[in-house]
């Protein structure tokens, strides 16, 4: 399979105060000298613990976080040198699903202008009415639920909407940041079948950000291990989780109860 996207030894260098009364500044590397590729039509799992750079890695692959060194590219082309212009068609065919349904949705907003909302921004107004219900029907949604409010809706709903806000510009590549994590174990199930059947009806592509081994080793056939902003491991999912090769990964892996790496 062809590479969709490219990350090649990227670097992310936050710089603070030393403190309120000092000039000098410190700066932290957040994420240092990570590469990897995703193929076009995989599920690339992207795994660590909280502060290990996984959200900065897919904000600066979207263009929502400045790379402070090194190269990442959409179809060959270098995201960094994107003009103003060329950066919004980039995000109309990379979208993102955020982890926290209860703050990524607009509460003053009903269902059907949030899903709209994305068509307005891009200038689809050619069956935008006819676009937004046949996605609400693809993510669990009725035409009633279009005329509500998020805190109508339960977590898992809520999360159904946000896939759908992801998916109605049809990207073909989607970052899933722990999109799971906040949610009950069985309605987690829910939404992970339906992001494998999404995936299939449109031929996407998925970097699946996640702390969650167990979900991982269901949902991707390769998966990248992050140890404080660093690349600890990689490769496919049962020879990583497995055939571990670093402490950091054994140790990760010991601490999670039954992990399981039966294939859907």
């Amino acid at each position: 399979m062809e590479n969709l996207i490219e990350i090649k030894n990227v670097y992310k260098t936050f710089e603070s105060k030393a403190n309120a009364f000092s000039k000098n500044t410190i700066k932290t590397n957040a994420v240092e000298n990570v590469s990897f590729d995703i193929k076009k039509g995989e599920i690339k799992g992207l795994v660590g613990e909280s502060g290990s750079g996984k959200t900065t890695v897919c904000n600066m692959i979207l263009k929502l976080t400045d790379i402070s060194k090194g190269t990442i590219l959409y179809k060959g082309e270098d995201i960094t040198k994107f003009n103003k212009k060329e950066t919004k068609d980039f995000r109309k065919h990379c979208q993102m699903i955020f982890q926290n349904p209860y703050s990524s949705l607009n509460p003053k907003m009903k269902v059907f202008d949030i899903l709209k909302e994305p068509l307005d921004v891009y200038g689809f107004k050619k069956d935008a009415t006819k676009k937004i219900l046949e996605m609400a029907r693809n993510v669990g949604l009725t035409e009633y639920d279009l005329k509500k409010y998020p805190h109508e809706f339960s977590g898992g709903q809520r999360q159904r909407i946000a896939i759908a806000r992801a998916l109605i510009l049809n990207p073909e590549f989607i970052v899933a940041d722990e999109p799971v994590s906040a949610l009950d174990i069985s309605i987690q199930a829910q939404i992970i079948n339906l992001l494998i059947d999404l995936k299939n009806e449109y031929n996407l592509t998925y970097l699946f950000i996640s702390h969650d081994l167990n979900v991982v080793s269901y949902l991707c056939k390769n998966v990248v291990i992050l140890n404080k902003g660093k690349i600890e491991e990689e490769g496919i999912v049962e020879d990583v989780f497995n055939n571990p090769k670093t402490e950091y990964t054994k140790t990760l892996i010991n601490s999670i109860p039954k992990l399981k790496t039966d294939k859907f």
